[in-house]
């Protein structure tokens, strides 16, 4: 079964999760949880949420690494069932059986069906997301191609404080929507000022990896990240079921440890999407004498979409894998954002920067 990327799950066990891939192992859904139950553990390290009735953690992985590496073993003792052990992968990812699933909220039709309302009984949130996505059509992306996910769908939202989060299927219905908003006017649309990018993040307890200057180099560059009507916005790029280019059970990876790598990128195509992928021409892992066949830089958090584009020289740092597919040929990728880099710490380390 077909469950897309950015999509919101609620499991028997009450927790609410994100969905974190569209190709999932057999029987699996990798997710992030984001909302977790506080009556089998709790942490006043996470923000609490009072959400359908219950006390809930928000899950954060940039809080301290300490405090994260308690609150996950405690949930690992708790929910044993929503950690997956990948032997192809060789590390772990959060994950709810289908059996736990109570239900999956479909993005495509909660949007169709908030665009049937007539405006005068929404409430003022609502108004604002049916604006948005009708100003986005303009693009020429068909609404059966977006969708509408987190609090705004799941009914959970605070007015005036929650995001607009959009879901736009298919890569090239993504970057039809980007190259929109990229030339697009509107008095109700702009995009954040350098202020509000540093704010932005430090509000979300995430580390400055790359320095003030280059962290707002790339930020700036990237449109699918703004305020429409004084609402903040966020628009995600989701595989359609043909076009997943980071598959779950192709290949086997191997973990080389941690490398600095150089190169030059053919194709910033599948960027827009988590997991998402850079392919790399001319690379070179920094530290080996022997030629190394770099083909990928892949990473699993969206901190890395759209950080580089097609023709530009990149330096990146993160975990080297040797990948081999199922007919024995191997490559190289850098990796970037797998969950145990929250817990060993390598997210600190752990980057992808344009070299001017």
């Amino acid at each position: 079964m077909y469950y897309p990327e950015s999509s919101i799950i609620t499991t028997k066990d009450g927790l609410h999760c994100q969905i974190y891939m569209s190709d999932h192992p057999r029987g699996l859904v990798i997710v992030k949880p984001k909302y977790i139950p506080t009556d089998k553990i709790s942490s006043s390290a996470l923000p609490l949420r009072y959400i359908h009735g219950r006390k809930l953690n928000r899950l954060n992985m940039w809080i301290s690494k300490e405090r994260l590496k308690k609150y996950l073993a405690d949930f690992k003792r708790a929910y044993p069932d929503y950690v997956h052990f990948s032997k192809n992968h060789g590390t772990w990812f959060f994950a709810v059986p289908e059996k736990k699933i109570e239900r999956v909220y479909d993005s495509r039709k909660g949007l169709q069906e908030l665009m049937k309302m007539p405006a005068a009984s929404l409430d003022g949130h609502l108004r604002n997301v049916m604006e948005f996505v009708k100003f986005l059509k303009r693009s020429g992306v068909p609404l059966k191609d977006f969708g509408l996910t987190y609090s705004t769908l799941v009914g959970h939202y605070f007015l005036g404080i929650s995001d607009i989060n959009i879901v736009v299927y298919g890569k090239k219905n993504f970057w039809k929507v980007i190259g929109f908003l990229e030339k697009a006017k509107h008095p109700n649309l702009r995009f954040k000022t350098d202020k509000e990018w540093i704010e932005y993040h430090k509000k979300r307890g995430r580390t400055l990896v790359l320095n003030k200057k280059e962290f707002l180099f790339h930020s700036r560059r990237k449109k699918w990240e703004g305020f429409w009507n004084g609402n903040l916005f966020l628009i995600l790029g989701v595989e359609k079921p043909n076009e997943v280019s980071v598959s779950w059970n192709k290949e086997k990876y191997k973990p080389l440890g941690i490398f600095k790598v150089h190169g030059k990128i053919k194709s910033d195509h599948h960027s827009g999407v988590r997991p998402g992928l850079y392919e790399i021409e001319n690379g070179k892992v920094l530290g080996k004498k022997d030629e190394i066949p770099l083909k990928y830089i892949v990473f699993f958090t969206r901190n890395f979409a759209m950080q580089a584009k097609k023709g530009e020289n990149v330096e990146a740092q993160g975990l080297l894998e040797s990948s081999t597919d199922k007919d024995g040929k191997e490559y190289y990728r850098l990796v970037l954002g797998y969950f145990d880099s929250f817990l060993s710490g390598r997210n600190k380390k752990e980057y992808l920067k344009v070299l001017k």
